[in-house]
């Protein structure tokens, strides 16, 4: 058995709950379907645990937006990129 996990948003308190869920139920295998970050107040958090748990990640449209440019994003989820790319500094 395994669990997948997307849309996490930089949500460690979320992402937390669900992990110890899953290891509750003894599911040892965890995808990513992406959008570790993006949004909340941890991002960078989020991401080392997604890394030290899962076993595969994809990138979401908000992980791309961190890393190159955000594209068809409304405003606040823009912002959101900018904020998280500036290390949580409004930039």
């Amino acid at each position: 058995m395994f669990a997948i996990i997307s849309d996490i948003h930089s949500n460690i308190e979320a992402l937390s709950t669900v992990l110890a869920d899953i290891e509750k139920r003894g599911i040892k295998t965890i995808y990513c379907l992406g959008d570790i970050i993006g949004y909340g107040p941890n991002p960078k958090d989020c991401l080392d645990l997604v890394i030290a748990k899962t076993k595969a990640c994809v990138m979401g449209n908000h992980d791309y937006a961190i890393l190159y440019e955000p594209t068809n994003f409304n405003l606040g989820a823009e912002r959101a990129s900018f904020w998280t790319r500036g290390g949580g500094r409004i930039v």
